[in-house]
């Protein structure tokens, strides 16, 4: 059983992708929480630290864990059940299915 998801984060060096073996049920709102966190960074155009702050609160206590999250680069990595969604923070952008939002209306709708 899970709930397996991902989340693929595009920076100016290449994408890294974060896979969830749980956090499917509550992607979007966990995503757009994540972002109001790292938003003060995102404005400063501070990538690394929006990425890492990004990461840090979707994971959250569970940094101690041996299971439950994976990070990978490139194309190999965890399976996706649910739509698939990028976050990017060289364009500004959330896209998810058909839909593409910039960073703040992702986190103001969701």
């Amino acid at each position: 059983m899970g709930a397996r998801t991902n989340f693929t984060f595009t920076t100016d060096t290449g994408d890294l992708t974060l896979y969830s073996h749980w956090g499917g049920d509550s992607k979007m709102s966990d995503l757009s929480h994540a972002l109001a966190k790292a938003m003060p960074r995102i404005k400063m155009g501070d990538i690394p630290y929006a990425l890492r702050t990004t990461v840090s609160y979707l994971i959250g206590p569970e940094w101690e864990s041996e299971t439950g999250y994976g990070l990978f680069v490139g194309s190999e990595g965890g399976e996706e059940q649910y739509e698939a969604v990028t976050v990017d923070f060289t364009s500004g952008t959330v896209s998810h299915g058909e839909f593409n939002h910039t960073i703040e209306e992702f986190v103001n709708h969701f």
